[in-house]
């Protein structure tokens, strides 16, 4: 599910310093404020418990990591883990999974080579998000 940032954002920092993957991120505008990358969000919520205005709330658009819409919630992927976003594919920029046996994979690679492996699907929410944008659509 990830989380946004919405309007009321006073840019004080703390969710910043919450979050253990580093998935917060100032703007760039001349206000501090911050904005959450999806791709890197675990859904751990630290963020959201230490918001002192409550600007930080649940993003449905996106999968919740280990949990709703994660392909590694299925038994054919038990003993299979996620790198959360923080290891990333240097041919694609997908999100990294480690197999059982411990080596780095990347799911949407090895989709695109025919080899049958489920992904993780907020990349793919994201481009999606990103293509409403700029054709001008709500999220």
């Amino acid at each position: 599910m990830a989380f946004a940032v919405g309007p009321d954002c006073i840019g004080c920092g703390a969710c910043e310093f919450a979050c253990p993957t580093g998935a917060l991120r100032q703007s760039e505008g001349y206000l501090v404020t911050y904005w959450i990358d999806p791709l890197t969000c675990d859904d751990c919520a630290r963020c959201v418990e230490l918001c002192p205005v409550a600007a930080i709330a649940p993003d449905d658009a996106f999968a919740v990591c280990s949990g709703r819409g994660c392909p590694l919630m299925s038994r054919r992927y038990e003993g299979w883990s996620c790198s959360r976003g923080l290891d990333r594919c240097d041919t694609c920029g997908g999100v990294l999974w480690r197999a059982p046996g411990g080596g780095a994979l990347c799911p949407d690679c090895r989709r695109s080579t025919g080899d049958a492996l489920a992904a993780c699907p907020k990349p793919r929410q994201l481009a999606r998000q990103q293509q409403r944008a700029a054709a001008g659509r709500p999220g």
